[in-house]
């Protein structure tokens, strides 16, 4: 079945100036005065990973219909593929910096390679805070990575120097974001692998037993370690993203829901709107009217 048509805006990295370095860093002050208000409040779906880190006074961002309150520390990070919605408030004052997903990939440079794996973006949260001491490295070192990009000409020396103080940036935000953890378990490490593998699947809508051969386990194993480290089932863990889709779907294309329940990898309309409505609480039509009326 061919991808359903677009519906909602699609925004990628697109910078002129700033795209040999694939960042840029603004204050949400700045994003307002670029964008309408109207197109700022719509909801989008990224295809570039992005830090808003709040500074001051108290706001929210919605990820994926899902709202988290914020104020000075709390950051919120947002991945390619992901749907979110800017939900400014006055008084509110955050640093948004946009990331091409070139730019936090693993390179051929071993050294690079090591250090960009310290990162463990796979591992952050949505939403999480900074401690005072997080912030205020994040204060000194973005208003140092300001003074680079806003350079009237970029040349190399400015180009390294930015690169290097991103790299410093989400390093730091790491620490957060992971909150000191030990080294990752197999079992850790065995969810991170099914996560993967459910992405590459998820409009098939995988069974247990598909994945833990494609991750090379048993589909107890498999399902000991959800339980474990997830605290529910690998069933749940399945169903679970594969209402994400759907969610995306309905708010992100013009597809009727028996088409995305068809993409989805379900026989019957009834099955998918019952499996929507387990997991989401309403119908795929209720949920996309409710989604496009908060427009």
């Amino acid at each position: 079945m061919s991808p359903p048509r677009k519906a909602l805006r699609q925004t990628r990295f697109k910078n002129e100036r700033l795209d040999p370095i694939g960042a840029e860093l603004m204050s949400l002050a700045e994003l307002r005065g670029r964008v309408p208000a109207t197109q700022l409040l719509q909801t989008e779906r990224v295809e570039f990973f992005m830090v808003l880190v709040a500074t001051g006074g108290r706001g929210g961002h919605l990820v994926d219909f899902e709202r988290f309150s914020l104020r000075a520390g709390h950051v919120v990070f947002v991945r390619p593929g992901q749907v979110q919605q800017w939900q400014p408030a006055n008084g509110f004052e955050a640093d948004v910096l946009l990331l091409d997903p070139a730019v936090v990939q693993p390179t051929a440079s071993t050294s690079r390679q090591a250090t960009m794996s310290l990162l463990r973006l796979e591992e952050w949260p949505v939403h999480f805070r900074m401690g005072a001491d997080g912030l205020a490295a994040w204060r000194s070192l973005s208003a140092m990575l300001r003074r680079e990009l806003d350079q009237p000409i970029l040349d190399e020396l400015s180009a390294a120097m930015a690169r290097e103080l991103i790299l410093c940036l989400m390093l730091g935000i790491s620490r957060s974001a992971a909150g000191h953890p030990s080294a990752p378990t197999a079992q850790a490490t065995l969810i991170r692998r099914l996560r993967r593998a459910l992405e590459e699947r998820v409009h098939a809508r995988p069974s247990v037993a598909l994945l833990a051969r494609s991750v090379g386990v048993s589909t107890s194993t498999l399902a000991r370690a959800c339980q474990d480290v997830l605290g529910h089932s690998a069933k749940e863990e399945v169903d679970r993203r594969v209402a994400l889709e759907a969610q995306r779907l309905l708010v992100h294309t013009t597809a009727t829901s028996v088409a995305i329940g068809e993409l989805l990898g379900f026989d019957e309309p009834t099955n998918f709107v019952k499996f929507f409505r387990r997991l989401v609480g309403t119908t795929p039509e209720a949920f996309r009217q409710a989604h496009r009326l908060q427009r």
